[in-house]
């Protein structure tokens, strides 16, 4: 049974301090992700130049390392292709999906919306900030929330913190509304037609309170930003000789610079002495800082060379050494991530009726490659595994880059290659591909091609000239003629 507006009201005021209690750690580490300086000690006289240098050590390390996670665990496929098709391809999901994942490994937890479409048979499938999103499970190992309260539009400047658009979401439908929770106006209502709220939780970790990945390495990151401080410090006043007077007597409204010379006249002149300190090391700073960077880089198991860009003549083996434990966490993370996906595609397809795909416990998300291998690595397997198994699509999937799609056509087009009836129709796909190389192929050649592409060669093939019709290097294939044999 729905709510009525004094209902929702009440419900409301229930929900919002403990809204507030969830969305405050929430905001304080966001402004961290930010590389904003939150509560930081410097002395009660530091002047505006002190307080600027301080300002500009402030940098975004913790949303790069939550970004470098988030971006290892790219959503490119699902089990069931009609469903993917319909609800998150449907939904631009692809390119949605960073906001998902982003709050699950920065906040511990991002949500998916999945609500009914306005056309029939449809689905719409929307990411909710977590900071401003609130959801109430009667169980921490619950699917499906309780209640959802998320406001629906950014709170702008002139309102206080509760005014806006809300939705509230129940077992019973959606209720949208203007005001605040505890005072709703303009409350439509909607029913979603399942028996559970439609928000599913997409956690980091799966722990009955989902663990961020950022959060508890908000100290090491104030590291950096003292060394980044001490740097900029040295680099402003000690990176040239510091001069120094015993002895003597100078004008206190003398201003002295790096370019003056200061000079002790009259009888205490004559005892004043002069000498300038050495500057200070600079490569001893850096050094530091790049220590502390490293620490950051192990505590977020994300590669060093990701965050200090230094890759000097290093191997394969090298590279896949130094980024073990950033895959090994990616594994992690797709794990817990992934049963949130998982759920939210079941929750798509029990709205748009489909009860087999909602009740699946084999269906599961597939991941995009993002191994640091290069391609001849990959051709490499892929023939060799190939030539045992058979099946194309899983091993053009390990392509770097290549997303499911680029994979079925992919073997869609090595399928051809590999069905053609004769030598000759062979040879035409041979000579279609390489047309623009202007020169004859042996039937070696063809053959090491025909091999390379997946398709072997059934009878005998003779040699291969360029197409006539035209200059082989520039005509197009389909009026460049057929290519001639000869013995």
């Amino acid at each position: 049974m729905s709510l009525d507006i004094a209902a929702l009201g009440k419900l409301g005021a229930d929900l919002q301090p403990d809204a507030r209690a969830a969305w405050a750690p929430l905001q304080t580490l966001q402004k961290h992700i930010d590389g904003q300086l939150l509560r930081t000690w410097m002395p009660e006289n530091a002047d505006a130049e002190y307080r600027d240098l301080l300002r500009k050590s402030a940098s975004p390390w913790l949303g790069f390392a939550r970004d470098a996670i988030a971006q290892g665990c790219i959503v490119s496929g699902y089990t069931n292709t009609e469903i993917w098709e319909r609800a998150w391809r449907a939904n631009g999901m692809d390119g949605r999906q960073d906001v998902v994942t982003r709050d699950a490994v920065g906040f511990g937890r991002g949500f998916v919306a999945v609500l009914p479409g306005s056309a029939p048979d449809s689905v719409v499938m929307r990411p909710m900030s977590a900071l401003d999103t609130y959801a109430v499970y009667d169980d921490p190992w619950d699917d499906y929330p309780k209640y959802v309260l998320h406001r629906r539009r950014p709170r702008s400047g002139k309102q206080t913190f509760w005014q806006g658009e809300w939705m509230l979401i129940d077992a019973e439908g959606i209720y949208r509304f203007k005001g605040t929770p505890d005072t709703p106006v303009d409350m439509t209502f909607e029913e979603h037609g399942l028996a559970a709220a439609p928000v599913v939780g997409v956690s980091n970790t799966l722990d009955a309170s989902p663990i961020s990945s950022i959060a508890d390495k908000v100290p090491v990151y104030k590291r950096i930003v003292d060394g980044t401080f001490t740097l900029q410090m040295l680099q402003r006043y000690g990176a040239f000789p510091q001069k120094w007077m015993a002895g003597g007597d100078v004008d206190p409204e003398l201003r002295a610079s790096i370019d003056s010379l200061l000079h002790a006249s009259g009888e205490a002149g004559e005892t004043a002495r002069f000498g300038a300190f050495p500057a200070a090391d600079l490569d001893k700073a850096v050094q530091a800082l790049d220590a502390h960077i490293k620490h950051f880089s192990a505590v977020v198991q994300v590669p060093p060379h990701y965050l200090l860009g230094a890759v000097v003549n290093m191997s394969a083996e090298g590279i896949a050494a130094a980024e073990a434990g950033y895959h090994r966490n990616l594994s992690a993370r797709k794990k817990s991530i992934g049963e949130g996906y998982e759920l939210a595609m079941r929750t798509a397809a029990a709205m748009l009726g489909d009860e087999a795909a909602a009740a699946s416990a084999t269906d599961q998300v597939e991941w995009e490659n993002v191994s640091s291998w290069s391609l001849s690595q990959v051709s490499d397997f892929v023939q060799k595994i190939e030539s045992i198994t058979g099946p194309l699509e899983p091993l053009f999937r390990m392509v770097p880059g290549w997303t499911k799609t680029d994979a079925a056509t992919a073997v869609a087009a090595a399928e051809k290659l590999r069905n053609a009836s004769s030598p000759v129709e062979l040879a035409n796909l041979i000579q279609s591909i390489y047309l623009g190389v202007g020169k004859v192929l042996s039937s070696d050649e063809a053959r090491e091609i025909a091999n390379r592409a997946g398709a072997g060669l059934r009878g005998e093939l003779t040699q291969i000239t360029p197409a006539s019709g035209g200059d082989a290097g520039t005509a197009p294939v389909e009026t460049a003629g057929q290519p001639t044999t000869t013995p």
